[in-house]
């Protein structure tokens, strides 16, 4: 490939962000529509985070981009269904640690995994040729963001 034919980052760094948002969009809306589990869709993102370590309600809240109240009253609705543990700090009893109870990260798991299965459904007709594609061109960009990249893609 020759430099004019190459894509400009800014280029491919939207086309990136515009199909990600596209997957995500259509996978969780078609997740979303199936009550089996009665998790509210926007909460998704919330328990991924509290999958990798604890939290406070301030420091969810910032990684959230909300205001805490709205954090607050997600985790009560997640706490109800047994999905996290709210507990005090025994340092500091102003402070609250929100964790993922092993219901919530079960919960979480058969998400993920109904997710994948849709996803994947919309994979199948996808070539051999191109589900390597792909999968290096995932491989890559996790690569490129710091996330490592997976096992070797096969079948």
């Amino acid at each position: 490939m020759e430099a004019r034919d190459q894509i400009p980052e800014r280029v491919l760094a939207r086309r990136i962000l515009e199909t990600l948002h596209l997957v995500m969009r259509k996978i969780w809306a078609e997740v979303k529509g199936d009550h089996r589990e009665g998790f509210p869709a926007q909460s998704y993102r919330l328990l991924g985070m509290l999958a990798q370590r604890s939290y406070t309600l301030t420091e969810l809240a910032r990684a959230q981009a909300v205001r805490p109240s709205t954090v607050s009253r997600a985790v009560r609705s997640l706490s109800a269904q047994g999905w996290v543990a709210v507990e005090r700090d025994p340092a500091d009893r102003r402070r609250v640690w929100i964790r993922l109870t092993p219901r919530g990260r079960r919960a979480l798991r058969r998400l993920q995994l109904r997710a994948a299965a849709r996803l994947g459904r919309r994979l199948a007709p996808l070539s051999p040729e191109e589900r390597m594609i792909l999968a290096q061109a995932m491989d890559l960009l996790q690569r490129t963001l710091g996330g490592g990249a997976g096992p070797p893609a096969t079948r």
